[in-house]
């Protein structure tokens, strides 16, 4: 989740840090106050395009910093890992400088703004009403829809990509066997390349990661010597306080009083063998800080070898298992190109019973998700049914691409990738008798953030993005609705954490954290300002919303009953274990 984003010289903000927790953080404040500020920030961390103009006035660059709590073994995790970072955190930066340039870090190390994306899609969802919603994309809707469907479906899936990889071998060789002698000699010195240069680094399957140990070691080296001496000290050479004289004087104690008592003489040979102990430990510290000092030389060796292993990743696989998977698999082939002609029959053969086999897979695919499409679909109804879009429906639109060279399924040849032969686009019909339409061609801003949220809310157990960004998806809705929106902003928030810009109360009532949003004006500056709101405050600023820049006291008669509400249906969902 993100847990604190920090603001310099952006736009109106001159300084912000705000901490965020789990659950639903709201952020409310009156119109232009900047509220969509603080989410344009976090986008311009994590990848947005930017520009100078957003340099506040009279300051010579700005930043922002975003700081997330991330899974080590989640996708975001293993990203930071690949790129051969600490995964056990997160911390992206960006610097925008006077002449438009900008700087970006990822837990301090320099990165592109094409990373920033790529790690920002990984962490972070946008819902709102502009059209760069990840949502909105059709390219996306085959990757939800099948999250939606489950591990099976996701098993199945495992076996076509298996079977196309297998097929995307077989048509290669076949190709290389058909094109004649001069290309078949090209792939056989391709492939003699690629052997050789990952032979010639001598890959083992754990050589990453004993060098991202050495790594953290060399790069640590003064850090670490200095903590084991400290140690060392503490427990062997501190004047009066050292741990190894106060054993010694509690052994010297209880010799003469062990003798007089039996009693204590568990106690005393216990102490006996923690000296020895203590002892043995300190110099253990000693001797390990003088294995440690600064080798710029064998650091700058690791950081190379790591350079060129993932180097090789790049090329050859997301791993050194991957690598030398790889390799033994273009051995493989090489050997195969290098053998007889009559190779060529056999890969044709294996190739026909292979297409037959992928074909019955990927119809069973096709099925599975007409299946789990159907339930998306009445989900997704439903939710929408509760947040006053009852007469609309979502559609889930299947298709295949024509391809000579494709599986032969119901008579036609199709193309087959890693996720089988489906396009898939969620359409949408708002009222009925009307065409379905592709989401991105909703025109009420209203009608598309909630069915960004009806959406979000069918997919929340199966999405893996940790963050959910709702930049006012309240836009549209009446009052009647609002307290629909917010149970459901809640709901999503008990799995995921929701960051959400509001102007309705009855949302931001529902808050585990309330950010209140002002601009000020001072000697002629403007400057926004954001805090959190402790609970007597909740009440003023929701009463606001209620009643007006001057809350009247029926406002905050209205907005206590709202926050008292929201506290006894938070206690029964705890008590009913948390479910909705």
């Amino acid at each position: 989740m993100l847990t604190e984003l920090r603001i310099q010289d952006l736009a109106v903000v001159a300084s912000a840090a705000l901490e965020f927790g789990p659950g639903l953080n709201v952020l409310t404040g009156e119109t232009g106050a900047g509220k969509s500020m603080i989410v344009d920030a976090l986008a311009a961390a994590l990848g947005a395009r930017v520009t100078s103009d957003l340099i506040r006035t009279g300051a010579g660059s700005a930043s922002v910093e975003a700081r997330f709590d991330i899974d080590a073994d989640g996708p975001a995790g293993r990203w930071l890992r690949e790129a051969g970072l600490d995964a056990n955190e997160l911390v992206v930066s960006r610097e925008i400088a006077a002449e438009g340039r900008s700087r970006a870090w990822i837990n301090g190390r320099p990165a592109t703004v094409g990373m920033l994306r790529e790690l920002g899609d990984l962490i972070v969802e946008v819902a709102g009403q502009h059209e760069g919603q990840r949502l909105l994309r059709p390219s996306v809707h085959l990757e939800l829809l099948d999250a939606f469907g489950g591990s099976p479906l996701a098993a199945l899936r495992a076996e076509v990509a298996e079977g196309v990889h297998r097929r995307a071998a077989l048509l290669s060789e076949l190709r290389v066997l058909t094109e004649g002698e001069r290309e078949r000699a090209r792939q056989i010195d391709v492939l003699r390349y690629q052997v050789q240069e990952i032979d010639a680094e001598r890959l083992q399957a754990d050589d990453e990661g004993d060098l991202q140990a050495r790594h953290a070691r060399l790069t640590n080296a003064d850090r670490l010597s200095t903590a084991a001496l400290a140690a060392y000290a503490a427990l062997y050479e501190a004047d009066g306080q050292a741990a190894t004289d106060r054993v010694g004087q509690a052994k010297s104690a209880l010799r003469d009083a062990a003798v007089l008592d039996p009693a204590l003489s568990g106690a005393f040979q216990r102490i006996d063998g923690l000296a020895a102990e203590v002892a043995d430990v300190a110099h253990g510290l000693a001797q390990y800080a003088e294995t440690l000092e600064a080798r710029p030389d064998e650091l700058a060796a690791v950081e190379e070898r790591l350079e060129l292993i993932r180097g090789l990743k790049r090329k050859y696989g997301a791993s050194v298992e991957g690598i030398l998977a790889y390799r033994q698999q273009a051995s493989e082939t090489l050997t195969s190109f290098e053998a007889s002609d009559a190779r060529g029959p056999e890969i044709a053969a294996a190739l026909a019973d292979l297409d037959r086999a992928l074909a019955e897979r990927c119809g069973r695919l096709t099925h599975m998700r007409r299946e789990a499409a159907a339930r998306l679909e009445s989900e997704v109804e439903r939710t929408l049914r509760a947040l006053e879009m009852g007469r609309t429906r979502i559609i889930a639109s299947f298709a295949a691409d024509p391809d000579e060279g494709g599986l032969l399924i119901e008579q036609t040849r199709v193309a087959v990738g890693l996720a089988g032969v489906d396009r898939v686009e969620l359409l949408l019909a708002p009222n009925p008798g009307e065409a379905p339409r592709p989401l991105a061609r909703i025109a009420s801003g209203g009608e598309l953030s909630r069915v960004m949220l009806a959406l979000r809310h069918a997919l929340v157990e199966a999405g893996g993005v940790p963050v959910l960004i709702c930049d006012e998806v309240d836009a549209g809705v009446g009052s009647r609705t609002a307290g629909a929106v917010g149970q459901l902003l809640a709901s999503v928030a008990r799995t995921r954490q929701v960051l959400c810009v509001t102007h309705l109360p009855q949302i931001a009532s529902l808050a585990d954290r309330h950010f209140w949003v002002t601009k000020e004006t001072h000697g002629g500056r403007t400057r926004v300002r954001v805090r959190p709101l402790a609970a007597d405050e909740r009440v003023e600023e929701i009463a606001r919303m209620l009643g007006g820049r001057q809350p009247t006291p029926i406002a905050r008669e209205h907005a206590e009953e709202l926050l008292r509400t929201t506290r006894r249906q938070t206690a029964g969902k705890s008590a009913r274990g948390g479910k909705s």
